[in-house]
């Protein structure tokens, strides 16, 4: 990633203002913070009070010892239970909201023009996300906590003995230096290990895209190796970050023992009457046990925050991934990219000038598509490979817009836009997710009841298949359970969309790779399934071609409406 866009004005102000949904919390953690120090003060008050009454005096602790050591204790533990809830919570809120807007970009009603990296998004919405909250759930209360925090601490040591405070101040000054080489280590690391992991990510989302491909051509082994070499560089940066942090890390843990070295051995002589400075009060065991159990306390803070110079980075180092993803839209204020309510009653479909464009092609894939789909009819949308039919099925689903011209769906209350969620959309891949057939039924429609479910079943012709399992809706599908051949995992997707009740389906090759029997019988199921509806299907297959009421053929990126169903026949026989 460059740095120069990594530490970017534009990305610092972005990752600030990242933090806004979690500052509320935030800052209760700050205070937090800063009550556990006042209360740990309390509580090494309490116990050097008492180590002066038993190895001084040598009587035993009075209650009021013994109160302020457990009480302190008790209060010190609540506060610090109280910043780890507090943190989470806003980590919680800031990651939650960062993937809610990602979500509302991402989704294709969010206006964008192009497709984002899938790499990309993914690396984003799993551990970017989480990159910038991790890093203002520290740095926040760090921030708010460490100057009260530092000044209470010394405060109580100058009162208690100054010349231990003056060491405290003397070896405050190497931190600069420390919090400097934490913050070099970290950047160059941070930028490394985004790069490797966004490599990792790409490698394996093309892997799982193309596996059938990969198979086929006997290309496994090539890219389980590329796998392995993306996996281990990943591995090798990720070590090479642990070794900075550990590195920065003990530059601190130098100058904290440092520091107590040299209080404990002023303190030490001091008690032993080898060292008396003319200005400076007596030394006893409490003065001086409390003075050491200080020191640690001064710097704590100090190394946390150093600690934080990591999630800073690489919070830094994910902002502009982030904000390039936001920015790939132009929505209009007060819209969002969530599904829109499904709008009822039949739906004609209309596309005026319509053109879609993708950057770097010299030609656009469609252009001026002015095209009228009616209501509740088949429309079959025929074309070579390549020709642009899944984009103007996209543009009809609203998941794409286009680049010039409008698409709307007219409907009985008026002409709208393309709602996300609107329509349903069958593919030729059907996902099926481990669980039942009445779960993987339930996608299309979750608050649905069983009855609707069993209709669903009967409408896209799985009756019969599913009274030929074991357990009938319940059977067990996926790793370990019952297996569905390709035609019955297409019913299972007429069977969510006919229990989503949308009025507009839109189908991209839903026979594709079917033989004959199966497809004449995903043929029979649609028609019975989507009576009445409005559907749209691209396809080669000369029988579902001819199952439509109205076929339209694209060439050469304009759409031609083909006036006679042989006409269309033939077309297709030529680009089969």
């Amino acid at each position: 990633m460059n740095e120069a866009v990594t530490r970017s004005p534009d990305a610092h102000a972005w990752l600030a203002a990242a933090a806004a949904p979690g500052q509320m919390p935030l800052r209760l953690a700050a205070g937090c913070q800063a009550l556990e120090t006042g209360f740990t003060v309390v509580q090494w008050v309490g116990l050097a009070w008492v180590a002066q009454r038993v190895l001084v005096h040598h009587t035993s602790p009075t209650w009021p010892q013994l109160g302020v050591l457990l009480g302190g204790g008790l209060l010190a533990a609540a506060a610090a239970a109280g910043v780890g809830r507090f943190q989470a919570t806003g980590r919680r809120r800031i990651s939650s909201t960062l993937r809610e807007r990602l979500v509302d970009r991402l989704l294709p009603m969010a206006g964008r023009r192009g497709d984002p990296d899938p790499a990309a998004a993914a690396l984003a919405m799993v551990e970017s996300s989480d990159d910038i909250a991790d890093h203002h759930a520290q740095a926040l209360p760090l921030r708010l906590s460490v100057p009260v925090s530092m000044a209470v601490v010394f405060g109580v040591t100058a009162v208690v003995h100054w010349p231990a405070a003056v060491i405290l101040l003397l070896a405050s000054l190497l931190v600069p230096v420390n919090m400097r080489l934490a913050g070099l280590f970290a950047q160059e690391g941070a930028d490394e290990r985004a790069a490797a992991s966004a490599q990792l990510g790409a490698v394996v989302l093309d892997s799982f895209r193309g596996l059938r491909t990969l198979q086929s051509i006997g290309a496994l082994g090539r890219r389980r190796r590329e796998l392995a070499d993306a996996a281990d560089r990943l591995d090798a940066v990720t070590m090479a970050v642990a070794r900075r942090a550990f590195l920065s890390g003990t530059v601190m843990d130098v100058v904290i023992t440092f520091s107590i070295a040299a209080n404990a051995t002023y303190v030490g002589l001091a008690l032993l009457g080898y060292v008396r400075l003319g200005m400076a009060p007596h030394v006893t065991l409490f003065s001086g046990l409390l003075a050491l159990l200080l020191c640690p306390m001064y710097f704590a803070p100090l190394r946390a925050a150093a600690a934080g110079y990591h999630s800073r980075e690489r919070a830094a180092a994910a902002a502009p991934a982030v904000m390039a993803l936001l920015a790939t839209s132009q929505q209009p204020p007060g819209t969002g990219g969530r599904p829109s309510p499904t709008p009822a009653g039949p739906i004609e479909v209309g596309l005026d000038g319509v053109g879609v464009s993708f950057p770097g092609s010299p030609e656009p894939v469609l252009r001026d598509v002015n095209l009228a789909i009616p209501a509740g009819r088949w429309t079959a949308v025929t074309g070579p490979s390549g020709a642009g039919k899944t984009t103007l099925l996209s543009l009809i689903a609203g998941t794409r817009q286009p680049s010039t011209g409008t698409v709307e769906w007219l409907t009985p209350g008026g002409a709208v836009p393309p709602q996300l969620g609107g329509c349903v959309w069958i593919g030729q891949q059907t996902v099926i997710l481990p669980g039942t057939i009445r779960d993987n039924v339930h996608i299309g429609r979750p608050d649905a009841g069983d009855a609707a479910v069993e209709e669903a079943v009967a409408a896209a012709g799985l009756a019969g298949v599913v009274a030929r399992l074991p357990a009938g809706l319940d059977t067990q599908l996926g790793e370990g359970g019952w297996g569905l051949s390709t035609g019955e995992a297409r019913r299972v997707a007429v069977a969510r969309a006919f229990l989503r009740n949308a009025d507009l389906w839109v189908l991209d090759e839903p026979t594709a790779h079917l033989d004959p029997d199966a497809e004449a019988h995903l043929i029979d199921a649609l028609r019975t399934a989507a009576h009445g509806r409005t559907v749209v299907v691209a396809t080669h297959s000369a029988a579902l071609a001819r199952s439509a009421d109205t076929v339209v053929s694209i060439a050469g990126g304009t759409v031609r409406p083909a006036t006679e169903r042989t006409a269309a026949s033939a077309s297709l026989r030529a680009n089969q």
